[in-house]
């Protein structure tokens, strides 16, 4: 068997890992079949990853980071609502194409969060940390910068209960259409919050 380099063979797990728990849950996956999945010897993801629950930090991670690689993106200045639509639009195209990291991060978070909350609440704060640093791109001038958390948190949120929705029923219709009124939703929100503006001194 060809010698991997390490970023390789980690990537491998990660992946070997998303696709095992989405079939057996975070149970049945064992490290021997997370292993034999990805084609490696055991002892090679004892030594990339010490223990499980590194190995699923490392997955959330890995999903935070290839949302951006997917191109996940906001135009800078275009305005704190219309990023906020924009991202939750970018996340539920990419969960619905990537249905197997969707149902593996649902089975992964709640058997870390029964397992270790601080590690829970890292994990998340991944998630929460990347979506609000987007929405700091689109921000303008007369935005209130106090929305972007909580903006954040709300896209979270949503994207986190429509994962169950599209699972159960693929049907892109109820998708769309129930993005198109939360993305509004956001967009009138961070609207009724602008910042009045000084007039300059005629």
């Amino acid at each position: 068997m060809a010698r991997l380099p390490a970023g390789q063979r980690r990537e491998d797990f990660i992946t070997a890992a998303v696709q095992v728990i989405a079939e057996r849950g975070v149970h049945g996956a064992t490290t021997r079949r997370i292993a034999e999945r990805a084609q490696a010897p055991l002892a090679s993801l004892h030594y990339c990853f010490h223990t499980k629950e590194e190995l699923f930090l490392a997955i959330y991670e890995d999903m935070a980071s290839a949302q951006v690689r997917e191109g996940f993106h906001v135009r800078e200045g275009s305005g704190l609502g219309r990023a906020a639509a924009g991202l939750l639009r970018q996340i539920q195209a990419w969960l619905a194409k990537e249905d197997t990291y969707a149902q593996a991060q649902l089975e992964l978070f709640f058997w870390v969060l029964r397992q270790d909350s601080d590690l829970a609440k890292r994990v998340y704060q991944l998630y929460l940390d990347m979506l609000e640093g987007l929405l700091r791109q689109g921000l303008r001038p007369d935005d209130d910068v106090n929305l972007v958390e909580v903006l954040a948190r709300t896209i979270a949120s949503m994207a986190d209960g429509l994962i169950p929705q599209w699972l159960t029923y693929k049907d892109p219709v109820i998708r769309d259409t129930t993005i198109d009124v939360i993305a509004e939703s956001l967009e009138r929100l961070a609207d009724a919050h602008r910042l009045p503006q000084a007039t300059p001194a005629g």
